[in-house]
C-alpha cells in the first residue's frame, strides 16, 4: 500500500466511520463490541482494498494483530496484479503453493500434517473435520508473508486458526453466542449447523432444478453461515462470496458433497446479482 493510498483513506474518515457506526449498530457483528472497534476493522479494510462488509466479516483484530480468513487471503492476493499463487498440492497430508509475483516463480510455501501435529492441532475439532481446509489455510497464510508481503504494508497477517480461535470450514470466525439470563436462567448456546443442514429443513435440494433455473425467490432464500438470506446482502458482499466460493471450486480435492453446496450457493448469488442489473 503507497503513502498517497493512506492518505486518501485517512481523507475518506468521515464516510468510513458512519459506515463502521451503521454496521455496529446492526447488531449483526457480535465480536464487535463499541463503534471504535468497528471502525478500525472498516479502516483495515479499507488498506486492504475491502468494502466495509466484507472487513467488518472478515478481519478480526486478535492480540493487537489483522486475523484474516484463507478466502479473504486468497482474494486480496489474487486480485493485486503484482502477485499470484498455484496450488501444487492439497489433500488430507500437506497444501503447497507456488508463489508469482509479475509472472515469475519466487519459490514456495506450504504446511503439512505432520507439522500440524507438532504444533499440536489436530486435536481440534476443525482439524479432524477439515485437514486439507486448514492446512491451505495455514499455507496461504505462511505463503502471504513471505512472498507478498506488500499486499499488508509491511504489517505480519495472520489466519484465525494461527491465533488459536475457532473457525469453520470457510475459515471464518466462529463467534460463541453470548448467554443472557432470562428470568434468572440462562438460555441456550444456538446450535452451529453445516450449510447443508439449513437448505435441507428450507426445503432445498442440493442438486439444480429440473429445468436447469433457479427462481429468484428460492436463490433469495439461502441462508450463508451466519442464517442471514442471500437477499438481504448487499452486491459487494455477494460478489465477494461468489469469488470466494469459485475459488473453492477450483481445489481438485473438493468432495463431490461440497463441491454441489458451492455450486447451489454460486447459482444463488450469480440469479440475485443477475436481478439487480439495470434493465
Amino acid at each position: 500500500m503507497t503513502d498517497n493510498n493512506a492518505l486518501a483513506i485517512y481523507n475518506q474518515f468521515d464516510q468510513l466511520q458512519r459506515a463502521a457506526s451503521a454496521l455496529q449498530k446492526s447488531g449483526f457483528f457480535p465480536d464487535v463490541k463499541s463503534e471504535a472497534q468497528a471502525i478500525v476493522k472498516v479502516m483495515a479494510g479499507a488498506e486492504l482494498g475491502l468494502p466495509p462488509f466484507a472487513a467488518m466479516s472478515g478481519i478480526h483484530i486478535i492480540q493487537g494483530k489483522p486475523v484474516l480468513g484463507a478466502n479473504v487471503l486468497a482474494t486480496l492476493v489474487k486480485n493485486d496484479p503484482r502477485y499470484d499463487y498455484r496450488v501444487k498440492q492439497c489433500d488430507d497430508k500437506a497444501c503447497i503453493i507456488e508463489w508469482f509475483e509479475s509472472g515469475a516463480l519466487r519459490g514456495q510455501a506450504g504446511f503439512t500434517m505432520a507439522e500440524a501435529q507438532s504444533a499440536g492441532l489436530t486435536s481440534k475439532d476443525n482439524w479432524k473435520k477439515y485437514p486439507s481446509d486448514m492446512l491451505f489455510a495455514r499455507a496461504i497464510s505462511r505463503g502471504a508473508r513471505r512472498f507478498a508481503p506488500g499486499i499488508f504494508g509491511g504489517s505480519p497477517v495472520y489466519t484465525p486458526d494461527e491465533m488459536g480461535v475457532e473457525v469453520d470450514e470457510d475459515g471464518a470466525v466462529v463467534i460463541e453466542a453470548e448467554v443472557k439470563p432470562v428470568n434468572g436462567s440462562a438460555q441456550p448456546i444456538p446450535e452451529i449447523r453445516e450449510p447443508e443442514v439449513i437448505m435441507a429443513e428450507l426445503g432445498f435440494d442440493v442438486e439444480p432444478p429440473a429445468n436447469g433455473k433457479m427462481g429468484l425467490e428460492s436463490a433469495m432464500s439461502v441462508k450463508n453461515s451466519k442464517g442471514e438470506a442471500y437477499g438481504g446482502l448487499d452486491t459487494d458482499t455477494l460478489s465477494f462470496m461468489a469469488n470466494s466460493i469459485n475459488k473453492k471450486l477450483k481445489m481438485t480435492d473438493l468432495p463431490q458433497e461440497k463441491r454441489d453446496t458451492y455450486e447451489y450457493k454460486r447459482d444463488a448469488i450469480a440469479v440475485i446479482l443477475a436481478s439487480r442489473q439495470p434493465a
